[in-house]
C-alpha cells in the first residue's frame, strides 16, 4: 500500500531535490562531463546509459538557477536511485576529478539516503506516494472529481442549484444580552428539477450553543416569506409542513415552472434566540442538500458581537453527529474546500462572482428590515462544487 505523503515530507523532499540539483549541475560544468552526450558518458565513465541520460537532463531541465522555477520533489522520482548516483560519482573521481570536488554532491546523496531510511520506502515506493499526493492535492483534479460527483447526484436527485445562498445578520437586543436578533436570506440561484423530483425544501439554518441544539423553546421563528423581487415569475408557492412540533419545513413547490428549467427563489425569515445558557461557543450550520455548484454563506455580526467573538468556518459530513463537541468534529471533516472570508464593515465588499445580484440581495436584507449595515462586520464561506450532503459551519468563539 502506498505511503500517504504528508506536508513535512512533501517540504523535505524538495529540499533534498533542490540539493541534488545544484549540486549535480555543478558536476555536468567539469571538463571530464561538461557537453558530453549520455551515450558518450556512459562508454568513458564505465556508468549505465540509463543511469547518464537521467542524470544528463538536469542540465536540460527548465528549472533551476536559470529557470523559472525550483525543482520538486518529482526530481527524486526522476534522477537514478542511491546507487546509481554513487557509482557516477565515482566514476567521476576515477576520471581525475578528486573527491572534495564533489562533497557537496556526495552529500546531497547521501541526504537523498536518509530520506528514503527515514520514510522507510524505496525510490520506486515515493515515486507512487508522490503521483498519489499530486492527484489527490491538485486543485483541478479535485474540482474534476467534484463536477463527477455533482453530475451524478444531480441525476440521482433529479434537482441542481447553480448557486445556493443564506446570508444572516445578527445582533443582541439591547434590554437583553442573552436574547439576539436574527434576520436571514436562504435560497437558490438557477435551480433545476425535474418532474418526479420532489419539491425544493428550504431549511432554516440551524443554530447551536456549545453544540447543543437551539430548541423551539429557544428560538422564535417567523414563517418564511418569498423575497419576490429575486424570485423567477411566475412565483413559486410555499408549503409550510411541521416536524416534530419544533420546526417548520418550508417547501418550495416548482409546479408551475417548466420541467428542468432553472429558477430562482429566495425566502426572507426573522428568529429570535433566547438562550438559556450562553456557552463559550455558537455555531451555525448550512446543510448542502442539494447539489450545487457554487455555495456562498454569509454571517453580519453586529459590531457590539464582533469584537468579543472570534469567527471561523468549516466544512462537514452532513447526517453525521453534528452536535459532537468541538474535538470530535475532525472526524467529519473535509479538507481544502471551503474558502473563509472576512468581509469588513458595511456591504461594500459583500458583492459575488458566484450570483450577481449578491450584493443586491445583501442590500435588501438590512434595507427590508431598517438595519444599517455599517454597524456590522461580515465574514463569507464560499465553495466551489461542494460535495452533497456536507454542511458549511461558522464558529462563533469568545474571545
Amino acid at each position: 500500500m502506498p505511503l500517504i505523503l504528508t506536508d513535512q515530507m512533501i517540504r523535505e523532499a524538495t529540499k533534498v531535490a533542490l540539493e541534488l540539483h545544484i549540486a549535480f549541475t555543478s558536476v555536468l560544468e567539469l571538463p571530464c562531463v561538461k557537453d558530453r552526450r549520455a551515450a558518450t558518458l556512459a562508454i568513458e565513465l564505465g556508468v549505465g546509459r540509463m543511469t547518464c541520460q537521467r542524470i544528463v537532463k538536469i542540465s536540460k531541465s527548465p528549472q533551476g538557477s536559470n529557470g523559472t522555477s525550483p525543482p520538486g520533489p518529482e526530481l527524486l522520482a526522476n534522477l537514478p536511485g542511491v546507487n546509481g548516483l554513487r557509482q557516477f560519482l565515482d566514476a567521476v573521481v576515477k576520471a581525475g576529478v578528486s573527491q572534495k570536488q564533489l562533497a557537496a554532491a556526495y552529500a546531497a546523496v547521501d541526504a537523498f539516503d536518509s530520506f528514503l531510511r527515514e520514510i522507510d520506502q524505496s525510490q520506486t515506493a515515493f515515486a507512487s506516494a508522490l503521483l498519489l499526493h499530486q492527484q489527490g492535492s491538485d486543485p483541478d483534479r479535485q474540482r474534476a472529481r467534484r463536477e463527477d460527483l455533482f453530475d451524478a447526484a444531480s441525476v440521482v436527485t433529479g434537482q441542481s442549484a447553480e448557486t445556493t445562498i443564506s446570508m444572516m445578520a445578527i445582533r443582541p437586543r439591547p434590554t437583553d444580552t442573552k436574547t439576539f436578533e436574527q434576520i436571514v436570506i436562504r435560497g437558490y440561484a438557477g435551480m433545476r428539477a425535474s418532474g418526479s423530483a420532489m419539491p425544493i425544501r428550504l431549511p432554516i439554518n440551524m443554530a447551536y450553543t456549545d453544540f447543543r441544539n437551539v430548541t423551539g423553546e429557544e428560538a422564535a421563528r417567523q414563517p418564511q416569506k418569498l423575497v419576490e423581487e429575486f424570485c423567477t415569475r411566475p412565483l413559486p408557492t410555499i408549503d409550510t409542513r411541521v416536524i416534530k412540533s419544533e420546526h417548520l419545513a418550508h417547501i418550495i413547490n416548482p409546479e408551475h415552472i417548466p420541467t428542468g428549467e432553472p429558477f430562482d427563489c429566495f425566502a426572507m425569515q426573522n428568529t429570535e434566540w433566547t438562550f438559556k445558557e450562553v456557552g463559550r461557543q455558537v455555531a451555525i450550520w448550512l446543510y448542502i442538500d442539494y447539489p450545487t455548484r457554487h455555495c456562498t454563506f454569509d454571517l453580519h455580526l453586529h459590531r457590539s458581537m464582533d469584537s468579543t467573538l472570534e469567527t471561523s468556518a468549516d466544512c462537514h459530513l452532513w447526517g453525521t453527529s453534528l452536535l459532537a463537541p468541538p474535538e470530535d468534529l475532525w472526524m467529519t471533516r473535509f479538507a481544502d474546500q471551503i474558502q473563509f472570508t472576512e468581509l469588513g464593515s458595511g456591504l461594500e465588499s459583500s458583492a459575488s462572482e458566484a450570483y450577481s445580484r449578491q450584493k443586491e440581495l445583501t442590500l435588501h436584507l438590512f434595507k427590508e428590515h431598517g438595519w444599517d449595515p455599517s454597524e456590522f462586520v461580515g465574514y463569507r464561506c464560499e465553495m466551489e462544487l461542494p460535495v452533497w450532503r456536507s454542511a458549511v459551519c461558522l464558529i462563533m468563539t469568545g474571545r
